[in-house]
């Protein structure tokens, strides 16, 4: 699917892609044609919510430097939007009684940077 979609999502800058597939969490950061690019979107992949496979333990190694954070634990991500630009993605690992916050980050929308308008 990324092989038919991604120069879609490229050139409309898309600034967040959520994948779920693959059971784990793993985030990476803006992303096209496999190398980091200010262009391109935010990959997530958010499928750690629970089944009956279980967790996806093993992840590629070594990490590839476009992977920013990856755990195989269940959990759930949270997306607040705060205004036309700024939004702030946090995932929470729920192994425990509680949730806890692991990973986050701050995106600003692409079509506010002048060098990532669309074509």
């Amino acid at each position: 699917m990324k092989a038919d979609m991604e120069e879609l999502l490229f050139a409309n800058r898309v600034d967040i892609v959520f994948a779920g597939h693959v059971h784990a969490y793993e985030r990476f950061t803006r992303v096209y044609d496999g190398q980091a690019n200010n262009c391109g979107p935010v990959y997530i992949n958010v499928g750690d919510g629970g089944n009956r496979e279980g967790l996806a333990t093993e992840y590629m190694e070594p990490q590839a430097a476009i992977s920013l954070f990856r755990e195989a634990s269940f959990g759930h991500g949270e997306l607040e939007i705060f205004n036309a630009t700024h939004a702030l993605w946090t995932w929470h690992r729920n192994d425990d009684d509680e949730s806890v916050e692991a990973d986050s980050v701050w995106l600003t929308c692409l079509r506010s940077n002048p060098t990532c308008r669309a074509a």
